[in-house]
Parts: structure tokens; sequence; C-alpha cells
């Protein structure tokens, strides 16, 4: 059996990275860059309003419609920033949109707002990202795509 062989990293006082460095063979169709890692996949543990854990594995090597992704934004100050950048790139519309969807539960029957925001880069120079609010329903439907909010 290998030893797995753990690295940490102390980013800031309430941020940790462990590294796991056992080497694995990539078996996604994604591709690094030249000089930089491409992020495949995230595990996050979400604590809900009901106290408990619930883990939740981000796939970006799906058909799910996360491919591009650009940022996660996790909280007010991160959507608020993001929102700034929509208005002054892209449309005061498209800040709103941003705004709302933080702000409000998908769906009427939803249990909890959102916990974060997926943001992509355009496809097309010109056009706006494509923005998904996720993780805020009971019901996930699955290999179908959501809805960008813009």
């Amino acid at each position: 059996m290998t030893a797995t062989k753990k690295e940490e990293l102390i980013v800031h006082d309430d941020i940790k990275i462990v590294y796991d460095m056992t080497e694995k063979p990539n078996k996604t169709h994604l591709k690094a860059h030249k000089d930089r890692a491409v992020i495949a996949n995230i595990r996050a543990d979400l604590v809900l309003p009901e106290n408990n854990i619930l883990t939740v594995d981000i796939d970006f090597d799906t058909t799910s419609g996360y491919h591009n992704n650009a940022m996660m934004v996790m909280d007010d100050f991160g959507v608020e920033i993001i929102a700034t950048a929509f208005e002054s790139k892209y449309s005061k519309e498209a800040a709103d949109k941003v705004r709302k969807a933080w702000a409000e539960k998908q769906q009427h029957d939803d249990p909890r707002k959102p916990t974060y925001l997926l943001v992509q880069k355009p496809i097309t120079t010109g056009d706006t990202p494509q923005v998904f609010a996720v993780c805020g329903g009971r019901r996930h439907k699955t290999d179908i795509a959501p809805e960008s909010i813009i």
C-alpha cells in the first residue's frame, strides 16, 4: 500500500490548503496550461443552516456547463465586487441580476439561498460572462446544466 504524502500551506489565519502529493494519472478531458495548473475538482464541506455538514464535489470535467470557470464567489463581499465589475464593464442590468441571484432563493421551494456563484469567462469577445447561482436547492437534476442568471 502506498503511503499518502501530504503537505500543508497556511495562506492566512483562516485559510489552510492541504496538498495530497500522491501522483495520479489525469483521467479527465482537461489540459493544464503550459505554465499553470487547471482545477479539475474541488471537494467542499458546506455548513448548512441546520448546523449539519453537506459534502459537495464540484467537478469541472463534466457536461454540466462548468467549463471555462473564471471564479467562484462565496460571500457578500465577493458578490459586490463581481457586481461592481459587471456594472462597469457590461451593464447595470447585469450587475443587478448578480445581486438578485445572490440575495434570493433560485426556486421558491429551495431550502436556502445559493452557497456560491460560478462565473465563466465569455466564449466570444463582447459577450457577457455566464453566472450560475448554485447549491441552495434540495433537488439536483443530474446531467442538466443550470441556467445562467444573466
